[in-house]
């Protein structure tokens, strides 16, 4: 059966892409990555404040209960993160990407304040931090998607890129701010954690402000939505062009013929295609499931780094290998994160457009697994109980500068590198889908382990490490092997690397093919993708609401 070929339209590469104004755009969305990142930095070094330990009638550090109680007051956000995330496609479907970012940031700050004020009552801080979650892992979806929209492609992953890198200096700032209130804030008084905590309520109102008067919305949904006219305003005003300039005409093209391919019947489907399951039937034709089935892959993978352990138990673990003493651990806890936000800049910003997405991961791989095998090694060798201080060795030393080398080879690449693959790989029809069920993995993986990491560093020693060294050789080897190159591709072109789910057609009789306003069978033949032929060669019902 004869097929035809829809070609996307040809590159774009955007007069001066480099303005500032994408730039700061950039950076007031990615007032939601700090919502995300200082969470995670501060979180670790208030469970080791000792006012948060008294205020809280924590457990004896080690034992079973503390486990316990510590993993829900970690995990919980993962819960938050894993509904907000889902529950993120339903907000940016019908209140766009600006409105998904005020929601995710309006319930933050009712999460951060629940928090703020809990005054020691568990079931308050633990509610806080649920809500808190929620608005996380909706800024997770809809930052990264935002930006990926409205770059240039030539600076398109150093752009999102920009993303972790402040998912990272706001980590490091919540590692230091527990330093500074433990250093001068006496442990008598509350406001030792409840000033990190309140910190929380800076980005959340700042977004929310920035969506409300400057973010404008994404030219990609405006157009998807039929507003053609304000998607040009809106992309030439990003640019810093005028609305009939050459660049963003043909700008404009590109967009409206991706998604003209993805939306008409001639190239295969119809909004509303196969009911309300439609779309999730779609991220499973040929040219779609081989993104999704990556996606899900590397943002599983990220977590199996064991980073999520080490950035929320970093103070244990530095307890366990030989560091003691509150204001030293949260010292190399501070420490921790800036060697992590260093490789993050670096690697964002010169590095994924130059070598690209591949290499980068490739190499992260290898650098941390070494890492953990030493690690793990030392940890075994010594019969080093975890859940004990340590003495200092040599070994030791080792031990703690491999800690500072895995968090920058993590970072140089599986730190930022996957949000930025994952927000560029999906077509717009399924962008929002695609992206919300990866970001639901992400979270979900991080549950899974942050739950288990104090049990896992506990009793399994050595092989906690030893694990997360394993996954990683498993991960390098599985990217090298499957994961295509996208670095310089517009958003439009990636069908170019995956191939299109809507571009292959054939001519079918219509069968059961109806359209609303038009009488069933009115016409003879139509043009539709292979996968919505069904066993007699008829096109299977496509209706439009």
């Amino acid at each position: 059966m004869a097929t035809t070929t829809f070609a996307p339209s040809s590159s774009l590469k955007p007069h001066s892409p480099h303005n500032l104004r994408i730039y700061f755009l950039t950076f007031l969305s990615c007032l939601g990555s700090w919502m995300f990142g200082y969470n995670n930095g501060v979180i670790a070094g208030v469970l080791v404040l000792p006012s948060f330990s008294r205020d809280f009638n924590l457990p004896t550090v080690g034992t079973k209960a503390y486990n316990n109680v510590t993993g829900n007051i970690v995990s919980l956000l993962q819960i938050g993160g894993l509904v907000g995330s889902l529950g993120t496609f339903g907000a940016m479907k019908y209140w766009g990407r600006r409105g998904a970012m005020m929601f995710s940031g309006s319930v933050y700050l009712v999460g951060a304040v629940m928090q703020t004020f809990s005054h020691g009552g568990l079931s308050l801080l633990l509610a806080g931090r649920f809500f808190s979650g929620i608005g996380t892992g909706g800024a997770t979806v809809v930052v990264p998607l935002y930006i990926a929209e409205l770059a240039p492609p030539s600076i398109r992953g150093s752009l999102v890129g920009i993303y972790e890198i402040n998912n990272q200096l706001s980590s490091l700032m919540g590692y230091w701010c527990n330093y500074i209130v433990n250093e001068y804030i006496p442990s008598s008084s509350s406001r030792q954690w409840q000033i990190p905590l309140a910190m929380q309520i800076v980005p959340s109102a700042l977004l929310i402000l920035a969506a409300i008067f400057i973010l404008p919305e994404s030219p990609r949904l405006l157009v998807a939505k039929g507003n053609k006219i304000q998607a040009r305003k809106n992309l030439a005003w990003v640019r810093k062009l005028s609305v009939e300039d050459e660049v963003v005409n043909r700008e404009m093209e590109e967009i409206e013929e991706a998604i003209r391919m993805q939306n008409s019947p001639v190239a295969g489907v119809h909004k509303h295609s196969g009911g309300k399951l439609g779309l999730f039937k779609e991220l499973w034709w040929k040219g779609n499931r081989e993104r999704v089935l990556i996606a899900l892959g590397l943002m599983f993978g990220q977590n199996l780094t064991g980073i999520q352990g080490l950035n929320f138990y970093t103070p244990t673990v530095f307890k366990s290998i030989g560091f003691d003493g509150t204001k030293v651990v949260l010292l190399a806890s501070g420490m921790y994160a800036a060697v992590k936000t260093v490789a993050t800049i670096l690697s964002l910003l010169f590095f994924i457009d130059r070598l690209g997405r591949r290499k980068l991961l490739v190499t992260s791989s290898v650098g941390t697994s070494l890492a953990l095998w030493y690690i793990g090694a030392f940890v075994t060798a010594k019969h080093i109980d975890l859940s004990k201080p340590q003495e200092k060795s040599v070994a030791g030393w080792v031990a703690i500068v491999c800690v500072y080398v895995y968090a920058a080879f993590f970072s140089f690449a599986w730190n930022g590198v996957v949000w930025v693959y994952c927000a560029e790989i999906f077509p717009t029809r399924i962008k929002e889908l695609a992206v919300c069920i990866c970001t639901g993995t992400q979270w979900l993986s991080q549950f899974a382990i942050a739950r288990a990491s104090p049990t896992m560093l506990t009793e399994w020693k050595g092989g906690f490490f030893f694990f997360f060294a394993s996954c990683l050789v498993i991960m390098g080897c599985g990217v090298f092997w499957l994961v295509p190159e996208t670095k310089g591709k517009t958003l439009e072109r990636m069908d170019d690397v995956f191939g299109s789910a809507y571009g292959d057609v054939v001519e079918v009789e219509l069968g059961n093919y109806r359209r609303e306003g038009r009488e069933k069978g009115m016409f003879e033949k139509a043009k539709v993708p292979v996968e919505a032929v069904d066993e007699e060669g008829l096109g299977v019902e496509i209706v439009d609401n």
